[in-house]
């Protein structure tokens, strides 16, 4: 998955709206839109994608390729069904 992809699917899970993401990031609706659409960027940068995780209580972590994910976790950059 992409990295907004992530971040969509998680604010999904949470049942976070953009409106409230936003206010919790303390950026307008307009800038989370932004971020969030792929036509204005390719993809969100580490420290922007750090700082939203962060937000909805998750982190990045770097780990072998062998390291098996959580259910709850996702890998940035590999198509979804590889993921599941």
């Amino acid at each position: 998955m992409k990295a907004r992809d992530i971040v969509k699917e998680i604010m999904t899970r949470k049942e976070l709206g953009n409106a409230e993401f936003a206010r919790v990031l303390n950026i307008t609706p307009a800038a989370l839109w932004d971020r969030l659409n792929t036509k204005k960027a390719k993809d969100i940068p580490v420290s922007t994608m750090n700082e939203m995780l962060a937000a909805l209580g998750y982190k990045i972590a770097i780990v072998p390729d062998d390291t098996p994910i959580l259910d709850t976790g996702f890998i940035v950059g590999e198509r979804e069904e590889e993921n599941a």
